[in-house]
């Protein structure tokens, strides 16, 4: 199926691992690629990690000061950061909601749990 819809798509909100409390996620996987939508309220601060998966995020709504390895820029609206594989990164949104599509490549497996464990059916499966 070569189509698909967001409001389609469950939304995981509870905490954890892989989500921060004041975020939420939508994800699909597709091949070789997963896309997270992912929303986040004002002052939200997610903690520095890495993955394997390299990642793009590309700002939809509102504007995140994203810190990838010693570089820190404030992001918006049709602005993108990469993040290269095992390189640690952060996120803080600002004074407003924030709404980015982050796309892995290949799908984070710690996802790819998490949507297991809240029985989210992949579209792209």
């Amino acid at each position: 199926m070569p189509f698909y819809s967001w409001a389609s798509i469950p939304k995981d909100v509870e905490p954890g691992e892989t989500l921060p409390a004041g975020m939420s996620r939508q994800a699909a996987v597709l091949g070789d690629t997963m896309l997270a939508l992912h929303e986040a309220f004002p002052n939200l601060k997610c903690k520095p990690h890495r993955h394997e998966s390299a990642q793009t995020t590309y700002m939809l709504k509102g504007k995140l000061r994203m810190r990838v390895g010693e570089e820190v820029k404030v992001i918006a609206p049709g602005e993108f950061a990469y993040v290269p594989s095992n390189v640690e990164h952060s996120i803080e949104s600002l004074d407003e909601y924030v709404l980015a599509l982050d796309v892995f490549a290949p799908p984070r497996p710690d996802i790819l749990i998490r949507l297991e464990a809240i029985g989210e059916a992949s579209p792209g499966k």
